[in-house]
């Protein structure tokens, strides 16, 4: 009997592979990069879930000979779970995991309940709006965590600017002064400022400020203090 459950689960496992590899087969031509670890069962028979990495962070399903694609979200009925959703949040967790406190620009609350993740830029509007509400949003209990995303790009005034606030010698004190438009000296040093971009990226982050939640759910652009506060309750609640 014992070898006959080896054998089934053998087969087993090799369909599984077959299916996959049908997957990679049938993608290859649209879609790079993909592996067995980026492609998952439904729950629901016929189509398997797949992470795409490239060009962007995204989900697709296809059918288990790897002929069909399906886009767009996957929602559970009975649980009012869109799986998409989840599925994305949960990447950009895990993704958002990669980098640590060292590498950030910290407002902590003293009262610590929520912390989000913000992509900013020192010559954004709306960033500079954001940052006025630090002393706010502490007193609501939310730490904010800078990760640096100067729009225009690696070597430019922008650029500079973020790097010469991650180098000061009090990073928070040079964040405060370029959020109100006055110079930081533009000092140079190990920094973490291509490292967040290139996170960005694989983040789907298009704009600034960009905010991102403890479960991975984020929201673009500038938010309210409260209503902020509101929409991290509600997404929370769900994962």
């Amino acid at each position: 009997m014992l070898k006959s459950l080896f054998i089934t689960l053998i087969l087993l496992s090799n369909n599984v592979l077959a299916d996959k590899s049908d997957i990679i087969k049938g993608l290859s031509t649209y879609f790079t990069g993909i592996t067995e670890q980026d492609i998952s069962a439904m729950p629901f028979n016929g189509m398997y879930e797949v992470t795409l990495r490239d060009p962007k962070l995204d989900v697709i399903y296809v059918s288990a000979d790897g002929r069909y694609l399906s886009q767009g979200e996957v929602i559970d009925l009975r649980t009012r779970t869109n799986l998409t959703q989840s599925r994305l949040s949960n990447l950009a967790k895990e993704i958002m995991s990669t980098t640590t406190d060292a590498e950030k620009i910290i407002y902590k609350a003293d009262d610590e309940k929520y912390v989000i993740d913000v992509f900013t830029d020192v010559d954004c509007p709306y960033c500079r709006k954001l940052h006025k509400d630090v002393t706010e949003l502490n007193k609501l209990g939310v730490t904010m965590k800078y990760l640096a995303f100067p729009r225009s790009g690696v070597n430019t005034k922008s650029y500079y600017r973020s790097v010469a606030i991650w180098c000061a010698d009090n990073p928070e004190q040079a964040m405060d002064r370029g959020m109100i438009q006055k110079g930081n000296p533009l000092v140079d040093c190990k920094n973490p400022i291509i490292d967040q971009l290139i996170l960005a990226k694989k983040l789907n982050v298009t704009g600034t400020p960009f905010i991102f939640f403890e479960n991975g759910d984020h929201i673009p652009g500038y938010v309210k203090p409260k209503d902020l506060l509101k929409e991290m309750k509600r997404s929370l609640a769900k994962y």
